[in-house]
């Protein structure tokens, strides 16, 4: 009896020369891997299960992949040199370089939100007059106003803007008050003066060019 189980314990090992891989792997005293390892039908289905092992692994390390080390790979001499190109200089850079004079005074009402009365001329006569808050200008006294009414004159005889409206190409004071929209701007007529219209409007931005401008000052 002790030599049959001595014989059954030496077919278990792996490492003896009466290994038996039937009784191995169907004994229940065997080794404990072999006994918890995945029994398949064919050799296929053992080379599938195999692959499958590890294409697993091989998605784990994918997932968590070791952090990179980024090493410098130039020499002190081989770097880019530094150069001295001073910062660009826009708009409302330049208008804080102004602190004195008129253009000084226009940043001043610029940044305290001061409202402005902006006199406008035509070719010989003052066209009319803007109030509104000044947003930038540049030393040209070219102005970007914001919240913007607008009082000007126009001649009577002119040739008619084609709106799509009803519009009389020549104004009477029983007429008036006429009103009627430009683009995105609605013009009211209020007065007849002379050969002249004075007309108001609302506009919320307006870039007036500086050969334009016949004065500025505080609006009252």
């Amino acid at each position: 009896m002790e030599e049959e189980i001595k014989k059954r314990e030496s077919s278990q090992k792996q490492d003896s020369q009466s290994f038996d891989c039937l009784r191995a792997i169907y004994s229940d005293k065997g080794d404990s891997k072999l006994v918890q390892a995945k029994c398949y039908d064919t050799v296929e289905q053992c080379i599938a299960g195999i692959f499958k092992r590890e294409k697993r692994k091989n998605k784990k390390k994918i997932e968590n992949p070791e952090p990179e080390v980024l090493e410098r790979r130039f020499l002190p001499e081989q770097m880019p040199v530094a150069s001295n190109r001073k910062p660009f200089r826009h708009v409302l850079t330049r208008m804080e370089e102004f602190s004195t004079g008129p253009l000084g005074t226009i940043r001043t009402w610029s940044k305290e939100k001061v409202k402005v009365k902006v006199w406008t001329r035509g070719i010989n006569e003052i066209r009319g007059f803007l109030t509104g808050f000044i947003a930038a200008f540049d030393k040209h006294w070219n102005l970007a106003l914001v919240d913007v009414d607008e009082c000007y004159n126009r001649p009577r005889k002119r040739k008619t803007y084609c709106s799509g409206q009803k519009v009389k190409s020549l104004l009477v004071p029983s007429d008036l008050p006429v009103q009627y929209k430009i683009g995105s701007s609605l013009i009211r007529v209020i007065r007849i003066q002379g050969n002249h219209e004075v007309c108001v409007r609302h506009v919320p931005q307006v870039l007036l060019r500086g050969e334009q401008i016949a004065m500025i000052g505080k609006a009252l």
